[in-house]
């Protein structure tokens, strides 16, 4: 369980702190534009913040031995789930942070409504166009199977739940913001690949 809070812990500063600071330094720009309000986008970013938040708790009592995982549940044999969860994770935090660098200053988390940002249609984005919430999807798959149990399970569906919303808002935005440029991409490109 160790390794496992670690990963889940440098999978967070990779995707999340990394990038900010990136963005913030070459263009002064604060990436988190998640609104706290009682918008739609305020609500997914709350939940947002409340799985990450407690999935990140129930990894750090798992780890210390504070809990007993909660509801445990049979998926396959040992060896192979663990070879495939830690696969899913490594590919994961390799895939969302090549698309953030491929990003580049459009980076953001959640929809800024105050700059225009550039449509990125290259690198990843060819073949996905949320490549990064795949990855994210990616890897609650892989932590699932490493640690099969309701909570893990829960996340996974909320969290696809929320990315499912949170796409479908970032998509009318881009399309407002871009208009046939990003009709023509959404035609071109898939959801998710």
């Amino acid at each position: 369980m160790f390794y496992i809070l670690l990963f889940y812990l440098a999978f967070f500063f990779a995707a999340l702190v990394l990038p900010t600071l990136r963005v913030w330094r070459r263009g002064g720009i604060n990436p988190l534009v998640l609104p706290a309000n009682d918008s739609v986008d305020g609500f997914v970013g709350l939940w947002f913040k409340l799985l990450v938040g407690g999935l990140g708790a129930y990894l750090f009592a798992l780890a210390l031995g504070l809990t007993a995982p909660l509801g445990a549940i049979a998926v396959g044999a040992a060896t192979e789930r663990q070879v495939a969860g830690w696969t899913l994770l490594i590919a994961s935090l390799v895939w969302v942070v090549l698309a953030q660098v491929q990003m580049g200053a459009s980076w953001r988390i959640g929809i800024d409504t105050q700059r225009k940002t550039d449509l990125v249609a290259s690198g990843l984005f060819r073949i996905s166009r949320n490549p990064i919430f795949l990855g994210m999807m990616i890897q609650l798959f892989g932590l699932f199977l490493l640690q099969p149990d309701a909570v893990t399970l829960l996340v996974l569906v909320c969290g696809y739940v929320l990315i499912s919303v949170q796409i479908r808002l970032e998509e009318d935005h881009l399309r407002r913001q871009h208009g046939e440029a990003y009709a023509e991409f959404s035609t071109r490109v898939r959801r998710w690949m």
